[in-house]
């Protein structure tokens, strides 16, 4: 393996150095740009995004911001920001122009106050807001006007345990105007209520994970008394923290865990089943990969907020890192952005990412900021490329994904594009060496099968005269022999 390592390392370098001449390279980030190669090891990268700027709440005009919880784009390109420290939703456009602060609300002439905000979500098909007022234990559904409609309260069912409380986190809404509200409380899933406010249970919980502590307490469990049972600590799973809405309706969920391992992150069916596992993205480690990047970091990511792009990219955002990991529809990693510190493009406390057209937006909970990054060209002719790859323009991706070497020779998903574009050109040979870098064994596995039919193709009616002679030989060799042809020339040679 490391010989093969060696040499693919080599012929990665030897594709940069043969670009040199032709491309620049981004300008220098404040933070590093990295990725991962083959064999999951982190090796430097290009920027797929720069930061630009940041803004805080004295630049946009409203007073400086108080640990800022959440923020939510809206479909004509409003900014609405949790404010959770001041109490507090404050409204801009994208370009940080003050439209309104909301501080109070009209609930049939009575005056609602906002008591630490959490999570704010514009519904795009009613333009209703929702705001999750935490410290108040409700979600409050209102007009852009903050004229009130419904309070969704704690549920009174037999459902919903009454010793928890109620502090609702994050908060969404689907195409049938169901609710669907993050508790910090409840790990059976986000709690549900219908368009009428009617609580209709829990959704998308996570699984319980396999551990040893859990198959032991499962034998147990089936040993143990009554009395025993009791007594066993209660294994339940770990509840997610915050969702997001794709452009199809589907729910993304992330669970903020460095101990799990499955359900981390999942886009669920209408039934709460997790899509991802039929895209073959069981396997696929989100956030940071042991061992992480300049190995200063040892805690595992602490994954706390996801969106979903313009081209159903995955954002995720990792707490303990200060990154946005961003991976393509199908969870395949594109970009690592961000880090911590003080500086430009890094974070000390980053609650919250949102996603428009070319842009990412961070929100610092603790910086008291948001920091804006754009896409840089690198990570445009990886959009690109990664887009018609997606769509199954397999061929139509070969020159960007060709482009994209050029910039960084490691990245190994632009291997494998090359790869099914030759593979579609039935250039399976060529195809080879292109699965044979990245090491997709499958995928070698089936070019080497067409290189072979072919091959076989080509040669076939070689091949057969080649059997036939053989055989036709084979015969009147057997014939000689049966006559003694062979020993009668032996007894003349002796003679």
């Amino acid at each position: 393996m490391s010989g093969l390592k060696k040499l693919i390392s080599i012929l990665s370098a030897a594709a940069v150095a043969c670009s040199l001449a032709t491309v620049t390279a981004s300008a220098a980030e404040s933070y590093d740009p990295y990725s991962y190669d083959r064999w999951g090891d982190a090796v430097a990268s290009q920027a797929g995004y720069t930061a630009d700027y940041f803004v805080d709440g004295t630049t946009i005009g409203c007073g400086a911001f108080n640990e800022p919880g959440d923020f939510f784009i809206t479909e004509d390109d409003q900014l609405y920001i949790a404010d959770k420290g001041n109490n507090r939703i404050v409204v801009t456009d994208l370009d940080f122009n003050l439209i309104e602060t909301l501080t109070e609300f009209d609930y049939n002439g009575e005056k609602l106050e906002l008591k630490a905000p959490a999570g704010v979500f514009v519904d795009k098909y009613t333009d209703n807001l929702y705001i999750c007022d935490t410290d108040n234990s409700r979600v409050i559904k209102c007009d852009r006007d903050g004229n009130v409609d419904r309070l969704f309260e704690k549920p009174v069912s037999e459902l919903y345990s009454q010793e928890l409380t109620y502090n609702p986190q994050k908060v969404l809404v689907d195409k049938a105007g169901n609710v669907y509200v993050v508790v910090k409380s409840v790990t059976k899933g986000a709690v549900m209520y219908n368009a009428d406010g009617e609580f209709l249970g829990f959704y998308g919980a996570n699984r319980v994970e396999a551990t040893a502590e859990v198959i032991m307490n499962a034998f147990w469990n089936t040993i143990s008394t009554q009395a025993q049972r009791e007594r066993n600590t209660k294994t339940t799973p770990i509840g997610f923290t915050n969702f997001d809405l794709d452009d199809d309706g589907f729910i993304y969920t992330v669970t903020d865990s460095q101990e799990i391992k499955t359900d981390a992150v999942k886009k669920l069916s209408p039934k709460g089943t997790n899509i991802l596992e039929t895209l073959g993205a069981t396997d696929v480690k989100f956030g940071d990969i042991d061992p992480a990047y300049y190995s200063i970091y040892t805690k595992n990511s602490s994954l706390t907020d996801i969106d979903i792009g313009p081209n159903g990219e995955i954002n995720i955002l990792d707490f303990a890192h200060g990154r946005v990991f961003q991976y393509d529809k199908l969870a395949n990693l594109m970009f690592i952005i961000g880090g911590t510190g003080e500086q430009l493009g890094t974070f000390r406390n980053a609650t919250s990412v949102e996603s428009h057209d070319n842009h990412l937006y961070v929100l610092d909970s603790r910086k008291n900021s948001i920091t804006v990054f754009t896409r840089t060209t690198f990570g445009e002719i990886v959009t690109e490329a990664t887009n018609l790859y997606n769509d199954g323009y397999y061929e139509e991706s070969y020159e960007p994904w060709c482009e994209v070497l050029k910039y960084d020779g490691n990245y190994r998903r632009a291997y494998i594009g090359i790869g099914n574009a030759l593979f579609q050109r039935e250039e399976y040979k060529e195809a080879m060496k292109y699965y044979k870098i990245s090491i997709s064994r499958a995928r070698y596995s089936k070019a080497f099968e067409g290189y072979r039919n072919e091959f076989l193709e080509k040669y076939f009616s070689l091949i057969m005269v080649l059997i036939v002679l053989l055989i036709v030989l084979i015969i009147v060799y057997k014939q000689a022999k049966k006559r003694g042809v062979f020993d009668r020339r032996r007894a003349k040679r002796r003679m």
